[in-house]
């Protein structure tokens, strides 16, 4: 009588596929660091504008609330955190004086990657206020990123479409002042590392004799 066969050695169970949701940190791309100067609507009407767009544009590429602003001036990016480069931008900011202005927010522009919201026309007190902290980060030696230039809007969202333009009413805020915000590039992250009050000018004083 033949004896059964002996039973084959199971083979080694294989490690289980690493997820495809997080690359391994050497895969990740590195950070970038930069700074710039901006408007940020208060929190009403930043959602406000977030509902419009989700209404208008659908919830794709939409950016959050928070993240709404319009950028007056713009720093390169840095692999690193430098303290000289963030205490001069915090002192351009000091020596930065301007006076409140309303804002009208009155054309929806969508470019091949963008949808945001734009002035249909020019506006003195927000151009003024630009040229200062432009002036300002010069004085403490700071460059502003080559490739960028001051066209005043508000970012909605980032998506692939065909260009567009179309007036739209309602959005415009009282500008109170102005921030630093440090961006963290490839974490979505913005924080606030400093805020400036606008003050009207104080009126000249007549003289009595």
């Amino acid at each position: 009588m033949t004896s059964p066969a002996a039973p084959r050695p199971s083979a080694p169970a294989s490690p289980p596929a690493p997820s495809p949701a997080t690359p391994p940190p050497s895969a990740r791309p590195p950070l970038a660091h930069r700074w710039f100067f901006a408007l940020k609507p208060d929190d009403v009407m930043a959602h406000r504008t977030h509902a419009f767009a989700a209404e208008q544009l659908g919830e794709t590429g939409l950016l959050p609330p928070a993240h709404h602003h319009i950028t007056l001036a713009l720093t390169p990016d840095f692999p690193d955190e430098p303290a000289d480069l963030i205490a001069a931008l915090l002192r351009a900011g000091d020596a930065v004086a301007a006076a409140p202005f309303t804002l009208h927010l009155d054309r929806l522009s969508g470019s091949a990657r963008t949808v945001a919201l734009r002035p249909s026309r020019a506006v003195p007190p927000l151009r003024a206020l630009q040229a200062a902290i432009a002036a300002a980060m010069a004085a403490q030696g700071i460059a502003m990123r080559p490739d960028w230039r001051f066209s005043p809007h508000e970012t909605l969202c980032y998506r692939k479409g065909a260009p567009f333009q179309r007036p739209v009413a309602g959005f415009h805020w009282s500008v109170t002042g102005f921030v630093l915000v440090h961006s963290v590039i490839g974490r979505h992250r913005h924080e606030t590392i400093g805020q400036w009050p606008l003050h009207a000018a104080e009126p000249a004083q007549g003289c009595l004799f």
